[in-house]
């Protein structure tokens, strides 16, 4: 994944792609990872027609913060950031951080403009360090199980990420094993993705990804192939 900062280097991320699109032997396809922040920014806006996007991955990796310090805090950036975000925004409550890390993720599937969901429950990225919940309880299955209707309504494809294990954040893939059989059961499609930041990423925790998936019921997974998304056998 390439991350772009300003308008010039995004110009020269979408000129470099096109030069390897025209020279390569394999396919080559240009996407972008659109945060969606409300006011600010989504894969919907006008601005993002002007380039010729083969796909975009929609994300959530912020909170408002109502404070003049911070306007919005990562859900996923350094500890002592979320920290902040928890503790004092959030008071130090769990439940209300990610029931509205959860709302972000509906608001961002009915806007739309996106083609794949990226990496669903990013919010528990900090919880293998900081312990601060338990996916087991009702409170957090129940949100996060719900928020799959709007995935599945919206029809993009659910990305399994591997991030979070490439990074040592976490033990298990986004969205958790137990989310990919609730979102088996709404047909929701899903690609495997390395949310890779170098070349030696790729390809890491692919084949544990398939087996995560082969246990919770899909066979198939969503990808672009001689242009058009299909759906390709993980068997």
């Amino acid at each position: 994944m390439t991350f772009v900062c300003c308008r010039e280097n995004l110009d020269a991320y979408v000129a470099a792609i096109q030069e390897q699109k025209a020279r390569s032997d394999i396919e080559v396809y240009l996407g972008l990872e659109i945060d969606f922040i409300a006011g600010l920014t989504t894969p919907n806006d006008a601005k993002w027609d002007v380039y010729p996007l083969d796909y975009k991955i929609g994300s959530v990796h912020t909170l408002q913060a109502p404070n003049e310090q911070y306007p919005m805090l990562s859900v996923d950036g350094p500890r002592e950031e979320f920290k902040v975000l928890l503790g004092e925004v959030h008071e130090g409550s769990a439940r209300s951080m990610i029931e509205a890390y959860y709302q972000r993720i509906r608001e961002l599937c009915e806007a739309g403009g996106f083609d794949i969901l990226g990496h669903y429950d990013l919010v528990k990225k900090h919880n293998k360090a900081l312990d601060f919940f338990s996916e087991q309880e009702d409170w957090y299955q129940n949100v996060a199980i719900a928020t799959l209707d709007a995935v599945a309504k919206a029809g993009v494809i659910l990305e399994v990420n591997y991030g979070g294990m490439l990074r040592g954040a976490t033990d298990d893939v986004y969205p958790s094993p137990w989310l990919l059989k609730h979102a088996k059961s709404k047909n929701i499609p899903v690609q495997i993705n390395a949310d890779a930041h170098a070349p030696h990423h790729l390809g890491v925790y692919h084949e544990k990804c398939r087996e995560v998936l082969l246990e919770a019921g899909y066979q198939q997974q969503r990808i672009l192939l001689d242009g058009k998304w299909q759906d390709v056998s993980i068997l």
